[in-house]
């Protein structure tokens, strides 16, 4: 956005006066607005909010990030990606109190046109569904992102459940008609999650319907410095 359509919409807001030639906006406003408006240089980005993780029960290394709600999502990718075109398997791990009734995850960092990760417990199971929205509504299935749960990483108790999962899909996603939209593995990237404490209407049923998220967010993770595992490949595969 240039600098005078940022200066025009902050005078609107705080019903300051207009000129010929553009707002009129108090000095201190004016500094702020350009510090808003300029580009942040990359040393200056803010910190990731995850932190690395070294699973026990599978020995991946993850960039993990843990809501206020006690829920952990997790992404591990490998440390060797191919040239061109970045695709490649990624592993989700997702941690949740008992009393969540779902967790969802998304791949390109906001509810809609990307891959998502739905996970909730069915009892002594966890169950997955790969979906994505098109609007703000009930997202249907998404058959283009295919998971392979991994037993070793998925477990019930009393307490908490845990869903680990390869997804071959969800590191590229789009079309030829909107283009294509890849997850960088080298920086930081901005992912989201959303849940909802309410169960989901039919458990055992990966394309069941569910309501509306109770909370929302939009981590940053470090995937460069904390997801990546060499030998990913014959280590997913041993899992």
């Amino acid at each position: 956005m240039l600098f005078s359509e940022v200066a025009a919409r902050a005078a609107a807001f705080l019903g300051l006066s207009m000129e010929s030639h553009g707002p009129v906006l108090p000095p201190c406003i004016l500094t702020y607005l350009f510090l808003l408006a300029a580009p942040v240089p990359r040393q200056f980005a803010f910190e990731p909010d995850s932190v690395a993780y070294e699973d026990p029960d599978t020995g991946l290394k993850f960039s993990s990030y843990t809501s206020a709600r006690g829920i952990s999502w997790r992404v591990a990718i490998p440390e060797d990606i191919p040239e061109g075109d970045k695709i490649f398997d990624t592993v989700l791990q997702v941690e949740a109190p008992i009393d969540v009734g779902w967790a969802g995850f998304a791949w390109g960092g906001h509810m809609t046109y990307n891959p998502l990760t739905i996970v909730w417990p069915n009892g002594n199971d966890v169950v997955l569904s790969s979906r994505i929205a098109y609007g703000y509504y009930s997202p249907p299935e998404y058959p283009n992102a295919e998971y392979r749960i991994v037993k070793t990483g998925t477990h019930v108790n009393a307490t908490h459940f845990q869903i680990t999962a390869v997804c071959t899909g969800c590191s590229r996603w789009g079309d030829e008609d909107i283009g294509f939209t890849e997850l960088d593995p080298e920086y930081d990237s901005t992912l989201a999650f959303a849940y909802g404490d309410y169960p989901v209407d039919t458990p055992e049923d990966p394309s069941s319907t569910f309501g509306i998220h109770d909370s929302l967010g939009h981590p940053v993770f470090s995937l460069g410095t904390q997801a990546k595992n060499a030998d990913f490949a014959s280590k997913i595969e041993q899992l």
